[in-house]
C-alpha cells in the first residue's frame, strides 16, 4: 500500500499502512468484520481509523451507509475536526449531542457520519425495567432512541476502555447496536483485569466469548486460579482480533515513531515529621478496625468502611487536610463532625419536611440490612451501591441526595450542572397533544436550569443549596447491626427485598479500583465484596464465612519467603485465621483484644488545628513544597507542566500555595463548562501564558494534546497505572518537540508504596494478555495445551486476606520496614 490513500489529505507513516491494511483485511476477509486497534497513545489510531473509512465505503448496494462514532464527550470537535481535514470534507459529518441532536431516525441515517457520546448513547437505550430481556431489541426498534433504531455501517468506539465494565448500561448499550463492521480504539485495552476484555468481545460479537459464561469459565475463573496461564488464555483468544504496535516498536530497524525521550522518575519523599505523626496514627486505627473485621470474617460487609479507611490513606498522603476538613474523628473516618451532620438533617427538614426527611433514613437503612443479609445469602452486589450515572462505587463521603430521594456522586451532579442538558429526543408515547405538553414542560425546567436525575428522569435543581449530604441520612453502624438482630428475630419477616445488579465475579484484591465505564474515576474505590468473593466454582460457599483450615499447599508455586506468609495477631493475619486443631477454647481465647489493639491517642489539638487550616492559611505538605521546589527550579528554562490529581480538592490547595508563590497557573476539571476548558487550554498553549495548569485526573487523562508542556507532576498514583500512563501521554506524542519529563511523587512506608506492587501486578498481567512487558511473549496456544489447574480454596482465600493486610501495612516485613524508618528519621533528627 501506498503511503498516500486516495481521498486522504494527509500521507500515512510506515506503521500506519500497516494498520490500515490490518484493519481493511479484517473487514474484507476475516470473519470477524472488524477488531481493536490498541496502538500506544501518540501512534495515530484517529487516522488509521479514518483511513480504513476511506479505503472501505459503503457500496450503492448496501442497504445502510452510515458510520456511528462514540467519544468521550471531550473529543467531540476533535474527531469532527480530524475527519473534515484529513478528507477534505468527503463526507458530512453530524454531532449528535445536546441541541443539535436529530430526533428522526430516518433522518440521522442519511447522515455520512455521525459522532456522538458514550452518554447520549445511553439515553437512546434507556430501557424500562421492567421489558423481559428477549424483548428487548423490539422495544428499542418502537421506542428507543434514534441510535438505537438505525443499522449501522460501521460502529467504532474511541477510548473503547470506557466500556471494560460488562456490568455498566453503557457497556451493555454498545452491544445492543447493529452494525456490519465494528471497531474499539484503546491504547489501553487492559487496565484493571483480565475481565475487562470481555466488554470489547461482546460489542464486537467476537464468537465464542462474547457470551459471559463462555469467557468467565476460560478466562476470569482462571485469573482468580492462575493468573499466567489466564493470561497466555487472554492472549490467544486477542490475537486474531487486535493489533497493537508501542511507541519502541520498530520496522526494518528503525523505530516507528521518531519521539523525543521521555523520563519517568519515581520521587520518593519523606514526610514531615507532624505528618508522619497523623499518618501513622490514622493507620494504627485503621490497622486495628480491618484487623477485626478479618478476625470476625466481617470483611464483606464492612466493605464501604474499608474502603473509606484506604481513600483517607491515600488522602493523607497527599495533605492531611483532604480527610481534616470532613472529619478529626480518627476512631471512625466515615463519620461527618456531629454539628456538620446535624446541621445538614436541619437543612433537609426545613427545605423538604420531616416526612421526606424519615422516608429517606428509612429507605437507607433497609437497603443496609438488606445488604448485609443478602451478603450472608449469596454475596450478590445490590442496587444502590454505584452512582446511577458514572457507575463508580457510592461512598458516604461523595454520594449526594437529590430532592427526589435519588443519590449521585459528587462529581456527576457537578457535571450535569454545568453540561448541556441530555434527552433523547422522546417526549412520551401519547397521542401528539400530549407528547407536545411534556416536551414543552421539559423544555421550560431545561430553561430554569433543571436537569433530569439518572434514576427517575424528574427534572431536578442541582444547585448547592438543593443537594444533600447522603452521609448525614446514613444509619450508623450499631443502627445497623440493631436493625439486622431485629430481622433475625423475625425469620418470616425478611427486610425489604433489593433488586440485584448481575454478579460480578472479579477477582482479587489487586484489582483495586473501581471498574467505572463512563470514567476512570479514582475517587471511588473498589468493591471489596468483589475483590474477596470466593471463586464461582465454589458454589454454596461464602468467601469468608468460614474458618479456615490449615494452611493449604499450592503444588504448581514455589515456597515464597517466610515474611509473605508470616503473620501475627493485632499486626497481621494468621492468628485472625482459626488454624486446623485449634480447640474452642483456644479460638476464643485468641479473639480477646490485648493491649496492642487499644487505639491510639488521640492527636493534638494544636497539631491538627494547623493542619485542618485551609484556604489562603494552609499548611503546605511535603508533596506541596517538594512540588513548588520543582516548579522554581524549572522556572528559568521555560517548559510548561502539567500537575495531576485525583482530587479537586487537592487541587484547589495547590491554587491557594501556587498564589503565595506568585506562580501563574490554570486549572481543568470536570466541574467546568465545555467553552471554560476550551478556553483553558487556549490559554495554556499560547507562548507567554501560564507555565503551569493543574488537571483533575478523570477529566484531562483522556483525549487532550498538551504537547505545549513537557514537564509532568503526579500528586497521588493510581490504582492502575495505565491511567496514569494515559495521562502522562498528553504530554510524549507527536507534535512534542521537547524531552519530556514526568515525576511520580509518592510518601515513604506508607500505602503509596505498597500500591505500586499492585500497579506492577497489572501491568504484568496486562503484557501476559498482550504479549508484552512483564507478561513476556507468548507462543499461540493450542486448546490441547490449556489445562485447568485449580488450586485449593483455603489458599485462595489466605492469598486475598493477605494481600489486604499487606495493604494496610500489616505483615510483619511491613512492620520492620516501619521501625527501620522510624529509627532512621529519629537518627536525623
Amino acid at each position: 500500500m501506498r503511503d498516500y490513500i486516495p481521498g486522504m489529505e494527509v500521507r500515512l507513516l510506515p506503521h500506519q499502512l500497516i494498520g490500515v491494511s490490518w484493519m481493511v483485511d479484517q473487514e474484507l476477509h476475516s470473519p470477524h468484520k472488524g477488531g481493536i486497534l490498541a496502538d500506544d497513545m501518540g501512534l495515530g489510531k484517529t487516522v488509521q481509523m479514518i483511513a480504513t473509512m476511506v479505503v472501505n465505503q459503503p457500496k450503492h448496494d448496501d442497504e445502510h451507509h452510515s458510520v456511528l462514532i462514540v467519544v468521550p464527550a471531550a473529543l467531540l470537535l476533535q474527531w469532527k475536526e480530524e475527519l473534515e481535514a484529513k478528507t477534505n470534507g468527503m463526507w458530512e459529518v453530524h454531532i449528535q449531542h445536546g441541541k443539535d441532536k436529530i430526533k428522526d431516525p430516518h433522518l440521522l441515517a442519511e447522515k455520512d457520519v455521525v459522532i456522538t457520546t458514550y452518554h447520549t448513547l445511553n439515553l437512546d437505550f434507556n430501557i424500562p425495567k421492567d421489558v423481559d430481556p428477549n424483548d428487548e431489541m423490539a422495544w428499542l426498534k418502537r421506542h428507543g432512541g434514534p441510535l438505537s433504531r438505525i443499522r449501522w455501517y460501521r460502529v467504532v468506539l474511541d477510548e473503547a476502555q470506557f466500556i471494560r465494565n460488562r456490568s455498566t448500561r453503557c457497556s451493555r448499550a454498545v452491544a445492543m447496536l447493529r452494525a456490519k463492521y465494528r471497531w474499539c480504539l484503546t491504547g489501553t485495552p487492559i487496565t484493571n483485569t483480565l475481565a475487562d476484555i470481555y466488554g470489547y468481545l461482546r460489542f464486537g460479537h467476537f464468537r465464542p466469548f462474547n457470551d459471559w459464561n463462555d469467557f468467565n469459565d476460560f478466562i476470569a475463573k482462571m485469573q482468580l486460579e492462575d493468573a499466567p496461564l489466564a493470561g497466555q488464555r487472554a492472549q490467544t483468544v486477542l490475537m486474531p482480533l487486535m493489533m497493537r504496535r508501542r511507541k519502541d516498536a520498530t520496522i526494518d530497524g528503525e523505530p516507528i515513531l521518531k519521539l523525543q525521550p521521555k523520563h519517568i522518575e519515581l520521587v520518593t519523599i519523606d514526610f514531615s515529621q507532624d505528618e508522619r505523626d497523623l499518618y501513622d496514627m490514622f493507620e494504627k486505627s485503621a490497622q486495628i478496625q480491618v484487623n477485626r473485621y478479618i478476625r470476625n470474617n466481617t470483611v464483606v460487609k464492612n466493605h464501604q468502611h474499608i474502603l473509606v479507611l484506604i481513600l483517607r490513606l491515600r488522602q493523607v498522603c497527599a495533605h492531611p487536610y483532604l480527610i481534616l476538613s470532613e472529619t478529626d474523628d480518627f476512631a471512625d473516618p466515615t463519620a461527618l463532625l456531629g454539628s456538620e451532620g446535624d446541621k445538614e438533617l436541619a437543612r433537609a427538614t426545613k427545605q423538604m419536611g420531616p416526612k421526606w426527611v424519615s422516608s429517606l433514613k428509612k429507605r437507607l437503612l433497609d437497603r443496609a440490612v438488606a445488604f448485609e443479609t443478602t451478603l450472608e445469602n449469596d454475596g450478590s452486589d445490590i442496587e444502590g451501591m454505584y452512582c446511577p450515572r458514572c457507575g463508580d462505587v457510592s461512598m458516604e463521603s461523595t454520594s449526594r441526595v437529590l430532592s427526589c430521594g435519588h443519590e449521585i456522586c459528587e462529581e456527576c451532579v457537578q457535571y450535569l450542572s454545568t453540561s448541556e442538558i441530555e434527552h433523547n429526543g422522546v417526549f412520551g408515547n401519547n397521542d401528539e397533544k400530549e407528547n407536545l405538553r411534556a416536551e414543552k414542560e421539559f423544555e421550560t425546567a431545561a430553561a430554569k436550569g433543571l436537569r433530569p436525575c439518572p434514576t427517575c428522569k424528574k427534572m431536578q435543581d442541582l444547585r448547592p443549596n438543593a443537594v444533600f449530604l447522603a452521609s448525614a441520612f446514613m444509619p450508623t453502624r450499631d443502627e445497623v447491626r440493631a436493625a439486622v438482630r431485629a430481622a433475625r428475630r423475625r425469620p418470616h419477616s425478611p427486610p425489604p427485598p433489593l433488586k440485584k445488579k448481575p454478579k460480578l465475579e472479579i477477582i482479587d484484591i489487586s484489582d483495586l479500583e473501581s471498574s467505572s465505564s463512563d470514567g476512570d474515576s479514582d475517587d471511588s474505590m473498589p468493591d471489596v465484596s468483589v475483590m474477596l468473593k470466593s471463586s464461582p466454582r465454589d458454589k454454596g460457599e461464602k468467601t469468608l464465612s468460614k474458618p479456615l483450615k490449615g494452611k493449604a499447599v499450592n503444588r504448581n508455586s514455589k515456597p515464597r519467603a517466610k515474611e509473605e506468609s508470616d503473620v501475627d495477631s493485632d499486626s497481621e493475619l494468621a492468628s485472625d485465621v482459626p488454624k486446623k486443631g485449634m480447640g474452642k477454647k483456644t479460638r476464643q481465647k485468641s479473639n480477646k483484644r490485648d493491649s496492642s489493639e487499644e487505639l491510639p491517642p488521640a492527636p493534638d489539638a494544636n497539631l491538627l488545628a494547623t493542619w485542618k487550616r485551609g484556604g489562603s492559611n494552609v499548611e503546605s505538605s511535603a508533596k506541596m513544597m517538594r512540588m513548588v521546589a520543582y516548579l522554581k527550579e524549572w522556572e528559568s528554562t521555560g517548559d510548561k507542566t502539567i500537575v495531576f490529581s485525583q482530587w479537586t480538592s487537592m487541587l484547589d490547595l495547590c491554587e491557594q500555595i501556587f498564589s503565595r508563590h506568585g506562580i501563574r497557573s490554570l486549572r481543568y476539571d470536570g466541574s467546568m463548562s465545555r467553552e471554560a476548558r476550551e478556553y483553558c487550554l487556549a490559554q495554556f498553549r499560547q507562548p507567554g501564558g501560564p507555565k503551569v495548569i493543574l488537571v483533575s485526573l478523570k477529566c484531562g487523562g483522556v483525549g487532550l494534546n498538551l504537547v505545549s508542556a513537557n514537564r509532568v507532576i503526579n500528586l497521588d498514583l493510581s490504582w492502575n497505572y495505565a491511567a496514569e500512563s494515559q495521562a502522562y501521554d498528553r504530554v510524549h506524542r507527536l507534535g512534542q518537540e521537547k524531552e519530556v519529563f514526568v515525576k511520580r511523587l509518592i510518601i515513604r512506608n506508607t500505602i503509596e508504596e505498597r500500591m505500586l506492587a499492585l500497579q506492577e501486578t497489572k501491568l504484568n498481567l496486562a503484557g501476559a494478555a498482550l504479549g508484552e512487558g512483564g507478561g513476556g511473549k507468548l507462543d499461540k496456544l493450542s486448546i490441547k495445551q490449556i489445562k485447568t489447574v485449580r488450586p485449593s480454596k483455603s489458599n485462595l482465600h489466605t492469598s486475598r486476606l493477605t494481600k489486604l493486610a499487606q495493604l494496610f501495612g500489616m505483615t510483619k516485613n511491613n512492620n520492620r520496614e516501619r521501625d527501620r524508618n522510624r529509627q532512621q528519621n529519629e537518627h536525623h533528627v
